[in-house]
């Protein structure tokens, strides 16, 4: 073993598993009555577990999936349920304690996946929440949450980190530009309150990636050269791609460049896996990027996963 030169953690913001409301919002919102079409569809192309499960098992890594559980449109005030940003926001939410989601996280969980937060759009002025989306996925999953990443990437430093600390949570993925290819927040991670709580210094996103050039091609070599910054500076990054993008009807090419940059990562000397072994492999409270990546080297953290063939079953009712 010669040693990481930087980490790539892969990371799934769970928006959406069906495509139900979406469709509406988006033959107003695009005056494209076709698009109410995915709302009769006896298929959902948002349930796409199974094709990361399989993309990221031939490749022998693993990623971790961050599950919103956000308050649904009838629980806010009325005036949002004639706006376009309320539907967008909270209309055709799923429930993760729903018997179908609540079965593929424990799967996930059972055959090496990480279970996340993916902390709801008011969680930041309603810190009460963190707790109480917590427990509700945990329970669901029959697993422990360790990270979290905002949606939306709502977040009011420290006070949001403080309130996840305190709800449990021991790192935050939430730093960022949602449009940028270059890091903004340094190269090592971030302790605000110089314990234990970790903050990640970027997450990338699959929209500044595949918008930031005209081909998957491009995209990839764009997404290329982001890790070859992190690994001129030694650094960590989180690849942020969400469950839905890999539905390649509304998508084309997404799910493809993901699992080249997956290859690519690998190829060029990178640790790729979930954040929460990364978070594993620091010592608290002074552990850099750099002494993780030589404890991962050290203890040769290229694992077979679990015994057994991760699957689920076929999914093709809608909501």
């Amino acid at each position: 073993m010669t040693g990481y030169e930087f980490a790539v953690c892969l990371t799934h913001d769970v928006d959406r598993v069906y495509r139900t409301y979406q469709s509406v919002y988006n033959a107003i919102t695009e005056r494209d009555p076709t698009r109410v079409a995915g709302l009769f569809s006896s298929q959902n192309p948002y349930w796409q577990f199974e094709r990361i499960m399989d993309a990221e098992s031939e490749r022998g890594v693993r990623s971790s999936f961050h599950i919103l559980d956000e308050k649904s449109l009838r629980e806010r005030p009325v005036r949002e349920w004639f706006s376009t940003s309320g539907w967008k926001l909270f209309a055709g939410r799923y429930d993760p304690t729903d018997p179908d989601i609540a079965a593929t996280l424990r799967v996930l969980d059972r055959f090496g996946w990480e279970i996340a937060l993916h902390g709801s759009y008011t969680s930041s002025t309603d810190p009460g929440r963190f707790g109480h989306e917590k427990s509700r996925i945990e329970a669901a999953a029959d697993t422990r949450i360790r990270g979290n990443r905002q949606h939306y990437w709502r977040h009011s430093p420290p006070d949001t980190w403080r309130h996840l600390r305190d709800a449990g949570l021991r790192y935050d993925l939430s730093l960022g530009d949602s449009h940028a290819l270059q890091y903004q927040h340094g190269y090592d991670l971030h302790r605000p309150f110089d314990d234990e709580f970790v903050v990640f210094p970027w997450s990338l996103m699959d929209g500044a990636v595949m918008r930031s050039a005209e081909s998957p091609a491009g995209a990839l070599e764009n997404c290329t050269g982001v890790f070859e910054e992190a690994r001129e500076h030694r650094s960590v990054l989180c690849l942020d791609w969400h469950l839905a993008r890999f539905a390649g009807s509304d998508y084309p090419g997404w799910g493809e460049v993901y699992e080249r940059a997956i290859d690519r990562a690998l190829e060029m000397g990178a640790w790729v896996g979930p954040p929460g072994r990364f978070y594993e492999a620091l010592d608290h409270p002074e552990g850099t990027v750099d002494d993780a990546l030589a404890t991962l080297a050290s203890t040769t953290d290229r694992r077979e996963a679990p015994s057994g063939s991760p699957s689920l079953a076929t999914h093709d009712r809608s909501e």
